[in-house]
């Protein structure tokens, strides 16, 4: 959910259902960190999963009950998580050292990482992560290597390969 919302986990457990309009596909987010409300869109995933939960809700009729009932502070259940995660993937043969010293603070890198090599401009990621200036979606959005690799190679076949030098 916060991978594909960039939420912060203080907003994620504080959401509501009466905070999720499956009508307009939009979750509002009352009080952020910086005490402003914003509006963030649901991809097809997040309604897919918001739904599956939905269909659990113990209060259906309550508005105000929480959408996430959290076993406490991310800074406490996370890490066992992760660990978990780590296991799985020695399990497959795959490397697990890429989640060395993940936390929950790093979904909304990665949120706003992914965003920007999909092509997404950056005023619009400022807008979904709820970043009051310009300067912090730089401090999140990373670029992978191999993004950074595609980059390059499209300059190959943009003009005639050589550069002709005037002589004047």
């Amino acid at each position: 959910m916060s991978l594909h919302t960039g939420l912060r986990w203080s907003e994620q457990l504080a959401l509501e259902w009466k905070d999720a309009d499956f009508l307009t596909g939009i979750l509002s987010v009352t009080r952020s960190k910086n005490g402003h409300s914003r509006q963030v869109p649901m991809n097809s995933l997040v309604r897919s999963t918001l739904m599956d939960v939905a269909a659990q809700r113990q209060r259906p009729q309550d508005p105000a009950e929480p959408i996430f009932k959290a076993p406490g502070r991310a800074d406490r259940f996370f890490p066992p998580a992760v660990q978990q995660a780590g296991e799985a993937l020695r399990k497959a043969g795959r490397d697990a050292n890429r989640l060395s010293g993940y936390t929950w603070h790093s979904n909304r890198h990665t949120f706003a990482s992914r965003l920007v090599m999909a092509g997404v401009n950056l005023r619009a990621v400022q807008e979904l992560g709820g970043w009051r200036t310009f300067s912090m979606v730089g401090r999140y959005s990373h670029l992978a290597p191999e993004f950074l690799r595609e980059a390059v190679e499209r300059l190959v076949g943009t003009g005639s390969g050589a550069v002709e030098l005037s002589r004047n």
